[in-house]
């Protein structure tokens, strides 16, 4: 409740709720964690479960880096004919993508080993 009668001024480039353009990204950084979590609870009973989890999560970004990048360049697009896109959301929406492709190449090559 405001005193004296001085009203408290939001933004009005604030958004009253968090949309999908910053979930998203949020929500694509969770994946390796959560791999990480999987992995763990795997090599519990099995000494490859580690493995196992890595070679699969690799698999996954085979399909998750292109649907990503697809859904991000749709969102992008709707920011930019609403006139509310910014450097920041596009470069927060951009930065798991790197991750996604550095995971991607690190599985594929097996992490640098010469097999």
């Amino acid at each position: 409740m405001p005193c004296n009668g001085v009203e408290k001024v939001e933004s009005k480039t604030k958004p009253e709720r968090k949309d999908v353009n910053v979930l998203l990204p949020c929500w694509a950084l969770a994946y390796f964690p959560l791999m990480i979590l999987v992995g763990a609870l795997f090599s519990i009973g099995d000494p490859f479960g580690k493995f196992y989890v890595f070679v699969f999560s690799g698999m996954a970004l085979l399909v998750l880096t292109p649907a990503y990048a697809v859904i991000t360049t749709i969102l992008t697009i709707k920011r930019i004919k609403n006139g509310t896109n910014t450097i920041k959301i596009t470069l927060f929406q951009l930065f798991p993508l790197v991750v996604y492709i550095f995971w991607l190449i690190s599985v594929l090559t097996f992490g640098g080993s010469p097999v």
